[in-house]
């Protein structure tokens, strides 16, 4: 009978190491802009640098910091870690996560609890509650990976919100005390399967997300925190669901649908939609990271930036309705200009039009001057025979 395991490893794309999905890489798609967060915190150097062209996976301990800090989710989880956290997050309470070096009977020890996601760490809290454990980070001389638990916290307490990030999420510092009833006795994985028996590993599957494509694998976990939300939110009326924090890009008027962003964007998350009377902006909110590569490709000022916004849903969510502005001289949708009701290609055009004709009376004018003054020239002549 295939594990839990297997079913991650054939339905999702994800592997035993990391899988570095390039077309999805911020780093390749844009112009002018550099990320190496994957080389810098890999505690291995596996990730290309200089004139090295390919990730030497040989060497990858399969710790997931480099998929849990990449800011495009364009590098998938190992298998094994995708597995350790369905099964945690599997069992009733909070999740309790910790990082090897400390001692303590967490339900989730890491290399690292920077090998964890903001995302993982809100489905969780959504779930039933977590607890994080930074009582270990103080040893630790690891500035990258203490920059990116900071990180990911402000992120989570941006997505969840004050309250609740104050009543879901605990995070233990250096000194602080937890109640240990509340931990989970520290048990081995044989004993956790004999225990259990299938009852967690059937919970497991339940959680695994909906996703039409493998190569949305490096988004796993945000597919997850989606069927959440969405869980959250069902049976419950629109105005009373809970609503989330997340940044997502802001159409402005001088939008007319070219479609430079939709294709720009490395997940897909953008579409434009052709209605009747104008078009819609649509964003599947668990496939945007904000990574900015729209507004830096439009060309027209139709989007001025990533700003935050606060959503029932990590679906599929309309951003702009806009109207189609057609130009009054071709019948062409065009940018958006309040001092014209044309298109700059027919202004361009008029403009030439209008030079043109300029020139031509200026020489018409030059032509008659010079006419008369020929004319002029010749009466004085005449004049003076006489």
């Amino acid at each position: 009978m295939p594990s839990l395991k297997d079913y991650i490893e054939r339905d999702y794309g994800i592997r035993r190491t990391p899988l570095y999905i390039a077309e999805r890489c911020t780093e390749r798609k844009a112009t002018a802009h550099v990320c190496q967060t994957c080389a810098e915190i890999c505690p291995q150097n596996i990730y290309p640098t200089g004139k090295r062209k390919r990730p030497m996976w040989d060497q990858c301990l399969k710790c997931g910091l480099c998929a849990a800090a990449c800011p495009a989710r364009c590098i998938t989880v190992p298998s094994r870690k995708a597995e350790s956290f369905l099964m945690a997050v599997a069992r009733k309470g909070k999740l309790t996560v910790a990082c090897e070096k400390e001692d303590s009977a967490a339900r989730l020890n890491e290399r690292c609890v920077a090998a964890l996601s903001w995302e993982q760490l809100a489905y969780a809290a959504l779930r039933e509650g977590v607890v994080i454990s930074l009582r270990a980070c103080g040893e630790c001389g690891d500035e990258a990976c203490k920059e990116i638990i900071d990180r990911n916290l402000k992120e989570l307490k941006f997505f969840l919100g004050e309250e609740v990030y104050r009543e879901r999420v605990t995070v233990l510092r250096e000194g602080d005390t937890y109640e240990v009833s509340t931990y989970e006795e520290a048990i081995s994985r044989r004993d956790l399967f004999g225990f259990l028996g299938n009852l967690s590993v059937d919970k497991a599957f339940t959680m695994m997300p909906k996703m039409v494509s493998a190569r949305d694998s490096g988004l796993f976990f945000r597919a997850m925190l989606r069927d959440m939300v969405a869980q959250n939110a069902e049976g419950s009326e629109p105005a009373q669901r809970p609503r989330y924090a997340v940044r997502l890009p802001h159409f402005t008027k001088k939008c007319y649908n070219c479609g430079h962003c939709e294709q720009a964007c490395p997940n897909e998350a953008l579409k434009l939609v052709k209605g009747r009377d104008g078009f819609t902006v649509k964003v599947d909110v668990w496939k945007c990271t904000g990574c900015g590569l729209c507004k830096n490709k439009c060309r027209a000022g139709g989007i001025d930036g990533i700003v935050p916004m606060r959503v029932s849903t990590l679906g599929a969510v309309a951003v702009a309705k806009l109207p189609d502005h057609i130009c009054s001289i071709c019948g062409r949708v065009y940018a958006y200009d309040t001092e014209l009701d044309h298109c700059k290609t027919c202004e361009a055009k008029l403009h030439a039009a209008e030079m043109k004709r300029e020139r031509e009376e200026r020489r018409k004018r030059k032509a008659q001057q010079e006419a008369d003054e020929a004319l002029e020239a010749k009466i004085a002549a005449g004049a003076t025979e006489t």
